[in-house]
Order: C-alpha cells, then sequence, then structure tokens
C-alpha cells in the first residue's frame, strides 16, 4: 500500500477502530491483567528488542546505516516522520483486519490471525527503532557499531519499563523507536511518492 493509498484510508481510521475493537480488547485482556513486576518487564522488553533486532541486523544491516544517514540528514523531523510510519502500520493493520473479518464466518479467526502477525510486525518495527537509536549514539561518540548500537538500544528499552509505569513505558517506548525509523519512513515514503510522480508524468 502506497503513502497515498494510506492517506485515503486514514479519514475511516475510527470506524474501522470501532468495528474491531471488541476482538482487539478480547485479546489483550488476559494480557493486560497479568501483572508483571517492573524487573521482569524490563527484561521481557530487553530480550524481545536484542532478538528482533539481531534478526534486522542479519538479514537487513544495510537499512540500518541508511536509516542512521537519513536522521543525520534532517535530525529535526524524524519523529514526525516515524509517528506516520506507525499511522500507516495501524491503518494497513485495521484495514486488513476488518476486511478478513467480513470474508467468512471464520471471520474471528482472521481477525486474530491479522492482529497477532500486525503486533510482530509492531514488534520488529519498535526494535528497528531501538537498533537505529542505539547505532545513532554509537556514531556520535566514536565509529559506528550496529551490534554495539542494538545492545544500547535493548537496554534503553529495558531501562524504560524499568523506570515507568506500563502506559509510560509504552508511551516513552514508541516516541524512542519513532524517532529511530523516521529516517528509514522519510525515504519510504518520498520514495514512493517519487515513483508514483514519474508514472503519472508518463
Amino acid at each position: 500500500m502506497s503513502f497515498d493509498a494510506a492517506a485515503s484510508v486514514a479519514p475511516s481510521l475510527p470506524r474501522l477502530a470501532a468495528t474491531i475493537s471488541n476482538p482487539v480488547v478480547g485479546q489483550l485482556a488476559p494480557g493486560v491483567s497479568t501483572e508483571l513486576s517492573r524487573p521482569l518487564r524490563g527484561l521481557g522488553s530487553f530480550v524481545l528488542v536484542l532478538v528482533a533486532g539481531a534478526l534486522v541486523l542479519r538479514l537487513r544491516q544495510s537499512y540500518v546505516d541508511e536509516s542512521v544517514n537519513a536522521i543525520l540528514d534532517s535530525p529535526a523531523t524524524a519523529v514526525l516522520y516515524g509517528i506516520a510510519g506507525y499511522m500507516i502500520v495501524g491503518i494497513v493493520g485495521l484495514y486488513g483486519a476488518t476486511t478478513l473479518a467480513r470474508l467468512s464466518v471464520a471471520g474471528g479467526v482472521f481477525v486474530r490471525i491479522a492482529i497477532l502477525v500486525s503486533s510482530v510486525f509492531v514488534l520488529v518495527l519498535t526494535s528497528f527503532g531501538f537498533l537505529v537509536v542505539g547505532t545513532l549514539v554509537t556514531d556520535t561518540l566514536s565509529n559506528r557499531q550496529p551490534v554495539l548500537g542494538l545492545l544500547i538500544g535493548a537496554s534503553l528499552s529495558a531501562v524504560l519499563w524499568v523506570l515507568f509505569s506500563p502506559a509510560g513505558s509504552i508511551v516513552s517506548s514508541l516516541a524512542i523507536a519513532a524517532f529511530g525509523i523516521g529516517g528509514a519512513a522519510r525515504l519510504w515514503i518520498h520514495s514512493e511518492r517519487t515513483v508514483e510522480t514519474e508514472l503519472g508524468g508518463r
């Protein structure tokens, strides 16, 4: 889905959210009711970011360098583009879930699958954001070291979950991750619009 296509769906976001709010709440309720101590939440966040970030480094380390360079080119807009990236993912996830829900009587199963896939994607995206932020720190202090950056990013995510309440941890984690993915989101959004502009001019 291109940036313009996602933008065209944006006005219907409240209606889409209302449509799947009950299934989403039903899926999240058991997890919310399970109280973990702050150290355990921090450890869990550290491990998740470390594993997902290591997967990104293994498969697409070049994306990390490109994202760091893009942030350095325009650090002031990184958070805004990162938020836009999360919004696009959310819109696509909501649209996909509601579309699958209408396919058959097994729509509820499809919604659960869509929620699971979307959650995994958001986890990887957030881990990528922390990885980029950590790598940016190493680049600023000395030489760029993505592996060390991953450790810094995972540690930062753990600290947030130890210091803050769950709600505060989620907000602060998404804010930092949004800055981290902002460079990649800016490159993707402008590349999408450039391709569409070129095709439209033919």
